[in-house]
């Protein structure tokens, strides 16, 4: 068998809530009445306390209303930016301090009701709040005498108001003559500071320091785009001279002659191509061997020697300039670096001299500021200012603020509405009874088929019996169906089922609802017999208004064909085999081999065998039956039936071999809800006439 699922305790399952409320709601309204009733009673005797309200107001920049350059405006900021500062006057306002001053004043007037220790008796009657996204204090005092109340809350906002500006005096005379003796300090620094800057200045020679470093940055721009000139100047150089040798090296002098911008080549180059040509002609008329052509080859060779001997020249001069240009570059470089030297120097030097000027602006600048701020000081210690400020002094309150009626009925009803729940929880706990599913499918293990209603409360006995066959649209006639609808998809249905229903105890409803399971199944075409196994109290045939015998126990003592003996009822395909004659000892003869034969005819003729079965937890009967057939329906009523059991019905069901399967929970109240939304479905039909007696075979 497996565990029952996990769920919410009994006291956090909203159904199970429901449900109590429905049973307990007397308990919770007479809890509540009696509460408010207390209340009523209570109010009415408690004396008439009056409260008179002072309003004052924190300002968030009082003391500073005047201001060396500018006036502050009282009303900048707002309440919530002082909000610490705010709780700690709130506090001041009820200290002892503050309420024995006004204890004092208030005797002082010829007042006596606060006795000998007014601060304490002024405690429980004062109180202090901030008035919501304000900047302002309600100074709220509870007396039973309105006018008096009125003279303690002014007293109470006057001394605070004058305790607050003699605080701000106090610490204004402080301040003051902590900032004189501040002042002579911060001259001194001021000297300090303005004479090592002096001197500084003149160790390093530093008059026109800003003008120095200005040349010496120009400079250093100029040598470095120097330098760069004469560096691209030399990359230059190197590539046409690389270019120049290598041709050199081929012995291209003419190719070399044509790159160079040099009139003594160009002459050369002009006369060497006249030449050439002349032997050209020479060659052409008298060939090779000619005296004439001897001689125009070697003035060629002659030319050509010295055109080579001027391009030699010309690249020797070259490299001579890519050396000088190197020595020139290296120069550059040298100065560069020099004069970068010289600039980092004075650039160290000016940050030296502009943190000195820098600790002399900071000590010139505290020295401004304290004068300033003495300046302040003192103009407040010589002032009235204050940060606080009485709006409205409190006046005579017109109607009492407690007792306060609604509120107590309304609180008293609260609590008595707990307490009622708690006692309707105690009551419930004290009741071990199954009421919700939940609780059924916890108790019994098995899975609930089902749930029935509870029947009309004003029907008599035999209307409740025919109940369900007379109303076939009401809720307690769908509920079997659905019961019915279930038992078929569980494959129960089959040719010569035999269902035991049965449980725990009497009263929980199994007769009826075996009954109304034997109409149903009969009402969908099977062929069905119902049983009835209540050899000692049977009920049936009344139901049914036959007699009682002959029927089951008669089949058994007397080994008689049950089909024979079993009886058509009024309803179609169902027919009722009653329990029979009275027999001396019932649970002998359902405990012999003659049950089981008896439910095996039955199979053989009806497609459902429904058999009634006394209640497990009474009698040994149903253990003996449930045995016999093919599965057992365990019938709980709600609220009727211990939890235990219900639980020792079905393990007892178990431990006798029985199959459960499944368990009904009977007797259960529908919701206005559920009756609202099925009133469409569940709306009430005319009764069949009451013709269930069925002719007396």
């Amino acid at each position: 068998m497996t565990d029952a699922p996990a769920r919410l305790p009994r006291e956090l399952d909203p159904t199970y809530l429901r449900a109590l409320l429905q049973r307990q709601w007397r308990t919770i309204a007479a809890c509540m009445g009696a509460a408010g009733v207390v209340a009523l009673l209570g109010t009415a005797l408690q004396d008439k306390q009056y409260e008179a309200v002072a309003l004052i107001q924190l300002l968030p920049r009082a003391g500073q209303e005047v201001d060396l350059e500018e006036v502050v405006k009282l009303d900048e900021g707002g309440y919530l930016e002082g909000r610490d500062r705010a709780r700690t006057q709130l506090q001041i306002i009820q200290s002892r301090k503050v309420r024995g001053e006004v204890a004092r004043r208030y005797a002082a007037l010829g007042h006596t009701d606060l006795g000998e220790d007014g601060a304490e008796a002024l405690e429980d009657m004062l109180s202090a709040g901030p008035r919501e996204d304000t900047q302002l204090v309600e100074v709220r005092v509870l007396h039973t005498d309105p006018e008096q109340a009125a003279v303690l809350a002014n007293l109470v906002a006057e001394v605070y108001w004058e305790g607050n500006l003699e605080l701000r005096r106090d610490a204004a005379r402080d301040a003051r003559d902590w900032i004189e003796g501040q002042e002579q300090s911060t001259q001194d620094a001021l000297k300090a500071a303005s004479d090592a800057v002096l001197a500084f200045k003149a160790k390093h020679d530093l008059i026109d320091i800003d003008e120095r470093v200005t040349e010496t940055t120009a400079r250093l721009e100029s040598l470095q785009r120097a330098s760069g000139d004469a560096t691209t100047a030399r990359v230059l150089l190197e590539s046409q001279l690389a270019e120049h040798a290598r041709l050199a090296k081929q012995g291209r002098f003419d190719v070399l002659a044509g790159m160079f911008d040099d009139p003594g080549l160009v002459a050369m180059s002009r006369e060497h191509a006249a030449i050439v040509t002349e032997a050209a002609d020479v060659l052409a008329r008298y060939g090779d061997k000619h005296p004439e052509h001897q001689r125009a080859r070697q003035h060629i060779e002659r030319v050509e020697g010295l055109i080579a001997q001027e391009v030699q020249r010309i690249i020797r001069g070259e490299r001579a300039k890519l050396d000088t240009l190197r020595r020139q570059e290296q120069q550059l470089a040298a100065e560069v670096d020099a004069v970068k030297g010289a600039l980092l120097d004075k650039q160290r030097l000016m940050e030296e001299y502009n943190r000195l000027k820098q600790d002399e602006q900071q000590a010139r600048d505290l020295n401004a500021t304290l004068s300033e701020r003495g300046a302040e000081v003192d103009l407040q210690a010589r002032t009235g200012l204050n940060d606080v400020r009485i709006v409205d002094p409190a006046v005579p309150p017109s109607r009492a603020a407690r007792p306060r009626m609604l509120l107590n009925l309304v609180v008293a009803l609260g609590m008595g509405g707990f307490v009622g729940l708690g006692l309707a929880l105690y009551r419930e706990r004290r009741d071990d009874t199954v009421r919700s599913p939940g609780e059924l499918r916890q108790r019994a293990h098995t899975p609930v088929l089902g749930l029935i209603p509870t029947l009309p409360e004003d029907l008599d006995a035999q209307e409740r019996d025919v109940y369900t066959w007379e109303h076939p649209r009401s809720p307690h006639a769908e509920s079997v169906s659905a019961l019915r609808a279930v038992l078929q998809h569980q494959a129960l249905n089959r040719p010569g089922l035999s269902l035991l229903v049965t449980s725990s105890v009497s009263g929980e409803g199994k007769t009826l609802l075996a009954a109304a399971l034997a109409r149903s199944f009969a009402g969908v075409g099977a062929r069905t017999v119902l049983v009835d196994g209540e050899l000692r109290r049977p009920r049936q045939h009344e139901i049914f208004g036959m007699k009682r015998a002959p029927g089951l126990a008669d089949s058994m003592s007397r080994q008689a064909d049950p089909n024979r003996l079993a009886r058509p009822t009024n309803v179609p395909r169902l027919d009722l085999l009653t329990a029979g004659s009275e027999v001396d000892r019932p649970g002998e003869l359902v405990s012999s081999k003659m049950l089981p034969a008896v439910l095996s005819r039955l199979g053989e003729n009806y497609h459902v065998v429904i058999v009634d079965s006394p209640p497990v937890g009474v009698l040994a009967d149903a253990l003996m039956m449930g045995r016999s057939a093919d599965g057992v329906l365990l019938v709980a009523r709600a609220g009727l039936a211990p939890g235990d059991l219900v639980e020792g019905a079905a393990e007892r069901l178990r431990q006798s071999g029985a199959d459960i399967v499944g368990s009904v929970l009977n007797g259960v109240e529908l919701s206005e809800d559920a009756m609202r939304l099925g009133a469409r479905y569940f709306e009430p039909v005319e009764p069949r006439p009451r013709s269930v007696k069925a002719a007396e075979s």
